[in-house]
């Protein structure tokens, strides 16, 4: 394990398009980056392989080696086990009973915090970011899939099982299209960017018109969040009306868990947020408080993420942080 000189952390996140590794200095900020592209994996050696190559490239072009973290924290795709840092399987990646921990412990000579993507994120919007200050959050990212954090009364909220927050597979229509997790009606397959992209492709077949009609040739092309972003602004009648269903989706979704768990605030996050911007924002806002309880709504703020990219790292960081502390 590396000594008491070593004060830089690493923060990964892990999803299922794309990498990220981040060093942090003793203060708390980023002094490198690195990413990868994760879309053409296959198998659990080859996702440790990229995962350890991108977190060398943001070591090294920090100026510092291994010796010099004392600690790592990756936020990965679960369900896992965040006391062991296995990774038991994921909806949208191939990795099963997968020791990421343990791995990258021994890569890097460093403790090895491993905790779900989107808690992860959370918790760096929590700290650093959109909801500074609050005490009961709900984070919502809707990207490839859609996941959740919850913060109570201060803390991650983990659950019995340790993996609460799934919130992308809560059924919301009994009988719907098929998930990536193997139910049918999930939160995620009606309204994630894989769903919108599922959507435009069927309504393409059809013979309806739009823009993105050249981003569909292969079979497994997802769109990303930007090019719904574009097609949106520029008043592609298809991608408005899917996009708009999904906003609507996407807040009767969060109305219904604010019912459950009374945050004080929601942040949305992921690519398809960010890259849509307030006016989607501003349609799901709308949609939460036609679900929720007035009651549950009235102080309620609906923000959107203010970390970006780095929320992921960030908390996987402060997470990795925090543990080294309480030792």
């Amino acid at each position: 394990m590396n000594g008491a000189m070593a004060n830089h952390i690493l923060g990964i996140d892990l999803g299922g398009t794309k990498v990220m590794a981040a060093v942090f200095d003793a203060s708390g900020n980023i002094v490198s980056r690195a990413r990868a592209k994760t879309r053409a994996w296959r198998d659990n050696e080859l996702v440790f392989q990229t995962v350890a190559h991108t977190a060398e490239q943001a070591i090294e072009r920090a100026g510092i080696t291994p010796d010099d973290l004392r600690a790592l924290g990756i936020g990965a795709p679960g369900p896992l086990d965040p006391d062991t840092g296995i990774i038991v399987e994921s909806a949208n990646m191939t990795l099963r009973n997968f020791p990421l921990g343990p791995r990258l412990a021994e890569a890097f000579h460093c403790p090895a915090i491993v905790e779900n993507d989107v808690n992860a994120g959370t918790y760096g919007e929590y700290r650093k970011g959109a909801a500074r200050g609050a005490r009961h959050v709900l984070g919502v990212f809707v990207g490839t899939g859609i996941g959740g954090g919850i913060i109570a009364d201060g803390a991650l909220y983990h659950g019995f099982s340790k993996n609460a927050g799934e919130i992308g597979h809560i059924i919301i229509k009994a009988g719907g299209p098929r998930c990536g997790c193997g139910n049918r009606g999930c939160w995620e397959a009606l309204a994630s960017r894989t769903a919108m992209t599922r959507d435009i492709r069927k309504a393409i077949r059809r013979g309806d018109k739009t823009l993105l009609k050249d981003k569909l040739k292969q079979d497994t092309d997802l769109i990303s969040g930007g090019d719904l972003g574009k097609a949106y602004r520029t008043g592609d009648k298809l991608v408005v009306k899917i996009m708009n269903r999904a906003a609507r989706l996407i807040g009767a979704g969060i109305g219904s868990l604010v019912n459950v768990l009374s945050p004080e605030i929601v942040v949305l996050g992921g690519g398809v947020v960010e890259a849509m911007g307030d006016d989607f924002a501003g349609r799901i806002d709308e949609a939460v408080r036609d679900t929720a309880f007035d009651f549950m709504t009235r102080d309620l703020r609906i923000v959107r993420a203010a970390l970006g990219d780095d929320a992921g790292v960030t908390g996987a960081a402060l997470l990795a942080q925090e543990f080294v502390e309480r030792q």
